[in-house]
C-alpha cells in the first residue's frame, strides 16, 4: 500500500497536488464554513452588542443631520433635500453598508485569520472548493448583520411610508448588490493571498468606495468626471435604486430604472466570474510553484 502511493505521487504529472483527503462538496464545504463561523460569534457576544450600539449612534447621527443641513442632488432636476427626505436618503445608504463589512471585507478577513493561525497551506492542499469557503465565510457574515439589517429595513419602511411593492424591491436591490461586493470582497482577498498586507489598502479603498458611490452625498453634485468612476461601482446604482423606492418612486435617478438594474445584476454576473477565473489563476500558480506563493 505504501509503495504504491509513493509510486503514484512520483509519476504525478508536475504542477499536480495529490492528496489523501476524501473530496468534499461546494455546499458541504460552506455549510461546515458556516457552522464555524457562527459557533465563533456565539462566543463573542460583546461584539455584537458593541456593532449594535456602531449602528444606532450612525442612525441618531444622520437623524441630527438631516435636521441641520440641506443638499441638493444637482444635475438637471436640481431639488433640495433637508429633514426627513435627507434622514431617508442616509438610512437607505446605511442598508448596504451593513453589507459591506459581510461580503467585501470578509473574506479579505478570513485570508488574515488564516495566515496568522497557520491553516492557509492546509486549506489550499485539501481536495475542497475554495470559493465556497470564502462564499461560507460570506453567508455567515450576513447572518450576523440580519440581526441589525432587519430592525433598520423595518424602520426605513416606518419612516419613508413605502409601500410594501417598494419595500420588496429596497430588499431585492441589497440582495444583489450583495452578490456583487461578494465577488469583489473574494477578489480584495486574493490580493491578501499574493501580497500578505492589504488590509490598510483595502480599508481605504473601502472608505473611497463608500463616498464615491454617494452613499453621503448625491453623486449629481460631483464633478463629472469622479460620476464616471462612480457608474463603474456596484454600490452607485444601489443607493440609487433603494432611494427611488424609499421615496416611492418620486427620486430622480441617474439613468433609467430599468438601465439602473441591468447595470447591477451585469456587475453581479461579470465580478463573480472574474472572481473565480482569478481564484482559479491563484490555485494554479501554488500548485505548480509551491504553496509559500501563498
Amino acid at each position: 500500500m505504501q509503495t504504491n502511493i509513493a509510486r503514484s505521487m512520483i509519476m504525478a504529472p508536475a504542477g499536480s497536488i495529490q492528496s489523501l483527503s476524501r473530496p468534499t462538496s461546494a455546499w458541504t464545504t460552506m455549510a461546515a464554513t458556516v457552522v464555524k463561523g457562527l459557533r465563533v460569534h456565539t462566543r463573542y457576544l460583546p461584539n455584537l452588542i458593541g456593532n449594535f450600539v456602531q449602528i444606532a449612534i450612525r442612525v441618531v447621527f444622520f437623524l441630527l443631520l438631516a435636521h441641520s443641513v440641506a443638499f441638493r442632488t444637482g444635475g438637471t432636476s436640481d431639488q433640495e433635500l433637508a429633514g426627513q427626505e435627507l434622514f431617508i436618503f442616509f438610512l437607505g445608504a446605511m442598508l448596504i453598508l451593513l453589507f459591506n463589512w459581510p461580503t467585501l471585507w470578509g473574506p479579505i478577513q478570513a485570508v488574515s485569520n488564516d495566515l496568522y493561525n497557520g491553516t492557509l497551506e492546509f486549506l489550499y492542499s485539501s481536495p475542497g472548493s475554495r470559493y465556497a469557503y470564502y462564499i461560507g465565510t460570506v453567508v455567515t457574515e450576513i447572518v450576523i448583520s440580519l440581526v441589525f439589517f432587519v430592525p433598520l429595513y423595518l424602520f426605513l419602511a416606518f419612516y419613508s411610508q413605502a409601500g410594501v411593492s417598494n419595500m420588496f424591491m429596497v430588499f431585492l436591490v441589497c440582495l444583489v448588490v450583495a452578490v456583487a461586493l461578494t465577488a469583489m470582497g473574494i477578489m480584495i482577498a486574493l490580493l491578501a493571498l499574493l501580497w500578505r498586507q492589504v488590509s490598510s489598502i483595502a480599508n481605504v479603498v473601502g472608505v473611497l468606495f463608500e463616498f464615491l458611490a454617494g452613499a453621503y452625498l448625491p453623486v449629481t453634485a460631483f464633478p463629472q468626471s469622479l460620476q464616471y468612476l462612480a457608474y463603474l461601482l456596484p454600490y452607485t446604482w444601489g443607493y440609487d435604486l433603494i432611494r427611488y423606492y424609499s421615496f416611492g418612486g418620486d427620486w430622480p435617478t441617474l439613468r433609467p430604472v430599468w438601465q439602473e438594474w441591468g447595470f447591477l445584476f451585469l456587475y453581479a454576473v461579470l465580478y463573480t466570474v472574474l472572481s473565480r477565473y482569478l481564484l482559479k489563476k491563484a490555485e494554479q500558480k501554488a500548485k505548480q510553484s509551491g504553496l509559500h506563493v501563498i
